[in-house]
């Protein structure tokens, strides 16, 4: 197709999810796709069609004042905290709710083609892979075009689960399951590995049979993963040795900042369960409980930052937590509960595959607003909605007339 305007921001749109390597840290992670949401916003107001700012939004935006404007009056949030985060998630919040009323709130095409650049992303990663070992002399863990394994799962996995799927009902995109089975593999992440043994329970889990299938994949994985990758072993053991010691030193650097900001989170609700200490506020709140962590002048001996993942907590479990309480940590349940498309069918399977996105998410990745988060959060919303109005359709019309499946497969040939 040529290049056009409304291609132009669909194409950067879509790119920009995968860029979260492209960052600046200035007081704040600045991300690349912050510009590019910027830039295209003014070409869709300027251009396309008037800007949008839709009722769930504004009283999320409104919600996420009140959490800093109630942590700044006690004492346990900062204006300049609180100003950032509302920034950065009201841009991309407003800017991916624009892009897809500029869609016709249709997830179609655009899934379609961030599953397509998954894809690429994975064969880039495994070309990349054997250049990166010969450089550091011995087998790296693979992430290719992104920051680390961990980031790099998840940005394949919804895409891996959604193909998984295709290949599952209709054989089709052999080859793309494939290859991500390598990506995956060769990234030796932990939450990423946990997150494809719940794609198999998501995925074969709908009947008996499947469960129990689902389950012997998932602990044969798990045990298979334990017992022949080092790194896994000693993320396991280091983990469980430091929560049943209650003793942080002696552990990995991943362990280390998980288990504090664990620790951290607790002393906040021992204070404040139902509305956390603010927006924003989990970097004071490390500062004020980190020294109360057992075993941490050992780790500050050996020149280790006490501070690791304080930014984002180390999970978005832990930093809703800290930072919202349980009234944002229930919203955020409420949300994938709410939203969630159950049964066996195409909408069904996009849900599950952002699941395996959410999950990553809440075990490890605390960040409020990575340039692919709201992607995934309107597809998981516009995805029900649309799955909603296709059965208002399919009720309303009359007994003769069929009509066909969104995601129906072309009569030849191989997607």
């Amino acid at each position: 197709m040529p290049i056009s305007l409304k291609r132009y921001v669909y194409i950067s749109t879509l790119l920009g999810v995968f860029s979260e390597m492209f960052a600046i840290h200035l007081g704040a992670t600045i991300f690349l796709s912050y510009l590019v949401m910027l830039s295209n916003l003014l070409l869709i107001w300027a251009f396309l069609s008037p800007l949008i700012v839709p009722k769930w939004l504004s009283w999320f935006v409104l919600f996420l004042l009140a959490s800093g404007t109630i942590g700044i009056y006690r004492g346990t949030d900062t204006p300049l905290l609180v100003a950032k985060q509302v920034a950065a998630i009201s841009l991309s919040a407003l800017y991916f709710a624009n892009f897809f009323h500029m869609e016709g709130n249709r997830v179609n095409r655009a899934w379609s083609g961030y599953t397509k650049i998954a894809y690429w992303l994975t064969l880039v990663a495994l070309l990349m892979w054997p250049i990166q070992c010969l450089i550091e002399h011995k087998v790296v863990r693979l992430h290719g075009l992104t920051t680390e394994p961990s980031a790099y799962c998840v940005l394949t996995l919804p895409a891996y689960y959604w193909y998984a799927y295709q290949w599952h009902s209709r054989g089709r995109h052999r080859k793309e399951v494939l290859w991500i089975t390598l990506g995956v593999a060769l990234s030796v992440s932990s939450t990423g590995y946990i997150a494809v043994a719940f794609g198999f329970l998501l995925l074969f889990g709908r009947r008996v049979t499947g469960l129990l299938i689902a389950v012997i994949m998932a602990c044969g994985l798990a045990a298979g993963l334990y017992a022949v990758s080092p790194d896994v072993r000693l993320r396991v053991d280091d983990t469980f040795g430091a929560l049943i010691n209650n003793d942080v030193s002696g552990t990995n650097l991943s362990t280390f900042a998980l288990i504090t900001n664990m620790f951290v989170t607790e002393r906040v609700l021992a204070v404040h369960p139902i509305l956390g200490n603010g927006l924003g506020s989990h970097v004071l709140s490390n500062k004020k409980f980190i020294q109360d962590v057992p075993g941490i002048d050992l780790i500050e001996a050996v020149g280790w930052d006490s501070g690791a993942n304080v930014e984002d907590a180390s999970s978005l479990t832990l930093r809703a937590l800290s930072e919202t309480g349980l009234l944002g940590f229930v919203g955020i349940l409420w949300f994938i509960l709410h939203f969630r498309v159950s049964g066996d069918n195409d909408r069904a399977a996009i849900c599950s595959a952002i699941l395996t996105v959410f999950l990553q998410k809440l075990l490890r990745g605390g960040g409020y607003s990575n340039p692919e988060q709201f992607f995934f959060i309107m597809v998981y919303m516009l995805n029900y909605w649309q799955f909603k109005q296709e059965n208002n359709k399919v009720a309303a019309a009359p007994s003769k007339f069929k009509l066909l499946p969104a995601f129906s497969p072309p009569s030849t040939g191989n997607a």
